[in-house]
């Protein structure tokens, strides 16, 4: 693959929030930026995607425990429904720094409610996320 093949644009077009959105990371990727970070923005970005909801907020944070060992992040993403609701998805992934990747432990909530899942050890891609929120998701009633 040629070396010119990525452009400083590919860093940063896939997951864009717009400039009303309240984060405390980056509304946009750019090279040199943490892979991490363009998760988080992917998780609202495809929150919003899959329920219809408008993106509100997104705060990212790391919790480094044990001398390092252990790394926690933790993302939680705010957008209101088409019906006014706020939906409020919370992800947190912990991982060994030196481990087996199969130690990790992944899970997601969605306005408190727990996602059930039999394999938390790696999270899914921000698409799969987006997918799961909607299946979680508040829906109006009719009647």
């Amino acid at each position: 693959m040629p070396s010119d093949c990525f452009t400083p644009y590919d860093w940063s077009r896939s997951f864009l929030l717009p400039a009303h959105v309240h984060s405390n990371i980056a509304l946009r990727g750019d090279v040199g930026m943490l892979g991490a970070h363009n998760v988080a923005r992917g998780l609202l970005v495809e929150t919003c995607r899959h329920s219809g909801a408008h993106p509100a907020g997104l705060h990212y944070a790391e919790t480094v425990l044990d001398g390092g060992a252990i790394v926690i992040v933790d993302v939680t993403a705010t957008a209101h429904l088409p019906i006014g609701e706020l939906l409020t998805v919370h992800t947190s992934a912990r991982h060994r720094r030196h481990g087996d990747a199969r130690d990790g432990d992944w899970s997601i909530s969605v306005d408190g409610v727990a996602y059930p899942n039999d394999d938390h050890r790696c999270p899914p891609s921000p698409p799969m996320q987006g997918w799961i929120v909607h299946r979680l998701a508040r829906r109006p009633t009719s009647g």
